[in-house]
């Protein structure tokens, strides 16, 4: 029903019960809860690909099915530590696309990450990359450092000293038939570069061991293609290599998705360095534990919409899901 009207949706369930009146048996998969349970006779909830429960739909409500869903434990995850709030750094207000996402408002400190959750289709993409210039906004202000900035370009955002690292690292995030270095030197590449047009090699080679040494890049070398390193590493390339460009707010599009366990927490641990030094983070996530375990602030997105934010007091992962549903958080 994802790209659906209201009316059409009532179409479709009106089908559905006809086709369950000749015997035929139906399978809705939807987060969209109301329609779960007008439609559902039995509910049924998978969690990371595990089967957790099923009954019912009349022993079953919104709030147990969410308990369901988050029952995630959060030992494992490393936890943001504890730091003050600087200066403001990102201001957004009224940010609206058409059809897009709408009267988006939040703020970014120095020194603070900010986490975005939201179910598939909450548009929160289509937030950050409006924030990098990839996507236009229709309406609404981005006040970055105390100036309103009219982004129309990643060259624009990475000029004011804004970084992305895309959710799709293979597709979006590297050159993999290049090597670590030349990855890593990309965005900047100007400032390799001679007043004859030649790339400096040994100032770029220095950058890359610099990046390697802070971020722990396990490579064989350098010039080891970006496409034979395992997912960790290869996060950890594009990592350095929007790091490179000095950024003042750094915005992470599901910077642990794909990677086993042991890089996961170096992430986390490169994340919460970061803030300590006083840079702004924006991080999306689906992984509900590590965004509550990583931000001082969480915005809750559904369909385009803001839904909440929630200080890291009082976010729990029954109220992020509920929010994200549609709920009262």
């Amino acid at each position: 029903t994802a790209s659906l009207s209201a009316h059409e949706v009532d179409q479709l369930f009106k089908l559905t019960r006809r086709l369950k009146e000749k015997g035929v048996s139906i399978l809705f998969i939807s987060h969209r809860m109301e329609e779960v349970f007008t439609i559902s006779d039995r509910v049924t909830v998978l969690r990371d690909g595990r089967f957790v429960s099923s009954h019912p739909a009349a022993q079953v409500t919104p709030e147990s099915a969410i308990s369901d869903m988050v029952g995630r434990h959060m030992d494992d995850f490393f936890a943001k530590t504890a730091s003050e709030r600087g200066d403001l750094l990102l201001s957004v207000n009224n940010l609206s696309k058409e059809n897009v996402f709408h009267d988006i408002n939040f703020d970014v400190h120095a020194g603070e990450v900010v986490g975005f959750a939201g179910l598939v289709g909450s548009r929160r993409t289509d937030v950050a990359l409006a924030l990098f210039g990839i996507e236009t906004a229709d309406s609404g202000t981005i006040t970055f450092d105390g100036q309103t900035a009219n982004i129309t370009s990643p060259q624009q955002a990475v000029k004011l000293g804004i970084a992305y690292v895309t959710e799709d690292r293979r597709q979006l995030g590297l050159t993999m038939p290049m090597s670590i270095t030349t990855n890593i030197s990309l965005p900047m590449l100007r400032r390799y570069t001679n007043r004859y047009g030649l790339v400096q090699r040994r100032e770029e080679k220095e950058t890359a061991e610099s990046f390697r040494e802070r971020l722990n890049i396990r490579a064989a070398s350098l010039e080891q293609t970006a496409g034979t390193l395992s997912g960790g590493n290869q996060q950890k390339v594009v990592l350095s290599k929007w790091l490179n460009t000095q950024p003042r707010l750094l915005i992470l599009d599901e910077p642990t998705r794909g990677i086993d366990v042991g890089a996961k927490a170096e992430v986390h641990h490169i994340i919460d360095q970061l803030a300590q030094q006083g840079m702004g983070i924006i991080m999306i996530s689906s992984d509900l534990p590590e965004v509550l375990a990583m931000s001082d602030r969480i915005v809750v997105m559904r369909e385009g919409r803001q839904m909440a934010i929630l200080d890291r007091s009082e976010a729990t992962q029954e109220r992020v899901m509920t929010a994200a549903m549609g709920q009262t958080a």
